[in-house]
């Protein structure tokens, strides 16, 4: 009995001291585990320390590897890669059978070094210790492409492409109608071609980038434009609606030219339906360098000579020839003075800038004017479709309301000798007076519409009366006492009368 319990107590004691050399040995694996791991955790921190002012292994941008460097090596490494070598890049364009080269340098390209390097400098930096570790280690060689930042001026990029838009752009030219020898020939007209500039942008910057090994080409597709005026358009022009004729066989030469360039300016015009003719449009300013010569203009009550002087007597014939074809006016106004071309009320004077003659033309087909200047005399023809006046015929009338003669205003003039009258100017008889768009059917008058009424100034006659006393003879004192009168008689200075204003042919 003693003998068993002796056996078991020494088993026990056994268990015990190899239980306490177990734990002996874990506490020395864990202190020597613990201080590998300390020592393998302090040489991280070394390492990643290291590596704080220096950009991580494996960071490239396009295939620059900026692994290693600190960030103003890596702005240097960057500068001298992509800068100059940006401006030189090019990007294809084909437009057509054309082809072009964009240069980025002509839209003003801007690489985005520090932010770039910024950005290659934080990768991996924002992760945990041991992470920071492994990126640096990089045993697989792993690349991180970093995107270079890039940008460009997209003003000079509109610029460029309103350029090349132009270059390819080929104006559609209109159907033309003339007519050769009372026969109305008309001729096709021809499509052009142009760029859409929204879908252009798009497609440049679509491609425009800052990668410098990248070869970029665009191809664009040209869109066809149509001819304003079509054949099919003109074909409904089939003969005259209306005419009218205005003599200047007094004219100057120099109004006389004026008439016959604004008339050769305005001939050949087309008017689609729904469109509006404006005479300043087409004929444009009057200035000696398009041809025009000084003539007597009105400037408020007055005849001045001016440039282009004459032309309201273009726009008052091709007034009455539209108003003969009922298309009415949009916009017109009647001289401050009646003119000798036309009566009051049914004249049409106009100034660059500041009065136009402007008529909308009301049909379904387009109207074509016809302007001549034949042994001076010059007439315009409104061609059309005089289908369209349903038999109807159209002219005008005016209608005097009131005349109001010219004033006679008497002016006292030291200068000339009392008693003596000189009258200046002619004067001119001022009028109120309504014009009318007469309708007929069958030759009858139908229908009579008033179009305006209108006023013309009067010009009164200034007459300067002389109240200078006549000369008289004061006796010198030196000289002697006589019977005889003196033999010299005074004579008063020679007055010239202004010359003789006359309204504007």
């Amino acid at each position: 009995m003693e003998k068993g319990t002796g056996k078991r107590a020494q088993a026990s004691r056994k268990t015990a001291k190899k239980q306490k050399n177990i734990r002996i040995a874990i506490v020395a694996f864990v202190v020597i585990v613990a201080a590998a791991l300390s020592a393998y955790s302090l040489s991280i921190k070394g390492v990643v320390k290291e590596w704080d002012n220096k950009i991580y292994p494996g960071v490239t941008v396009q295939d620059v590897d900026l692994g290693g460097m600190t960030k103003e090596e890596a702005k240097n490494k960057l500068t001298e890669t992509f800068e100059a070598a940006i401006g030189n890049k090019k990007l294809s364009i084909i437009a057509g059978d054309k082809q072009y080269e964009l240069i980025y340098s002509d839209i003003m390209p801007k690489c985005d070094i520090d932010g770039t390097v910024e950005q290659a400098y934080k990768f991996g930096k924002e992760s945990g210790i041991f992470k920071k570790y492994r990126a640096i280690k990089n045993s697989d060689n792993e690349k991180n492409q970093i995107s270079l930042g890039f940008s460009y001026d997209e003003e000079k990029l509109k610029a460029y492409e309103e350029k090349l838009q132009k270059d390819v752009t080929q104006s559609a030219k209109d159907a033309t109608i003339s007519i050769e020898k009372d026969k109305i020939v008309v001729k096709a007209g021809i499509e052009g071609k142009t760029i859409n500039l929204d879908k252009l942008d798009n497609q440049l910057k679509d491609n425009i980038n800052g990668e410098l090994d990248s070869k970029d080409n665009v191809t664009v597709d040209l869109e066809t434009t149509k001819p304003r005026v079509t054949k099919e358009d003109l074909s409904k022009i089939k003969n005259v609606m209306g005419t009218f004729s205005s003599s200047y066989g007094t004219s100057a030469a120099g109004r006389s030219n004026n008439i016959e360039i604004a008339t050769a300016a305005i001939n050949g015009t087309v008017v689609m339906p729904g469109e509006t003719f404006s005479f300043n449009d087409i004929v444009g300013p009057r200035t000696v360098e398009r041809g025009y010569q000084e003539a007597g203009t009105y400037v408020g009550n007055k005849v001045e000579p001016g440039i282009g002087g004459g032309i309201c007597q273009v726009s008052t014939t091709i007034y009455r020839a539209a108003m003969k074809s009922n298309l009415r006016s949009v916009e017109r106004t009647n001289h401050s003075m009646v003119v000798g071309y036309a009566q009051p009320g049914l004249d049409a004077t106009v100034s660059y800038g500041y009065l136009d003659y402007k008529f909308k033309n009301t049909y379904d087909f387009p109207i074509f004017i016809q302007g001549s200047t034949i042994g001076k005399v010059m007439t315009y023809n409104i061609y059309g479709d005089t289908s369209a006046l349903n038999g109807k015929t159209y002219d005008m009338a005016n209608e005097i309301t009131e005349t109001i003669p010219p004033e006679t205003k008497v002016v006292p003039d030291i200068t000339l000798p009392e008693g003596k009258e000189v009258s200046e100017g002619t004067g001119m008889t001022g009028y109120k007076a309504k014009s009318y768009q007469i309708t007929y059917e069958n030759g009858v008058e139908i229908k009579r519409d008033v179009v305006s009424t209108d006023n013309y100034a009067s010009v009164g006659i200034v007459v300067k009366k002389g109240t200078k006393p006549a000369a008289s003879v004061t006796p010198s004192p030196a000289a002697p006492v006589t019977t005889e009168k003196p033999s010299a008689t005074a004579s008063a200075p020679a007055v010239i009368p202004p010359p003789t204003v006359k309204p504007a042919q």
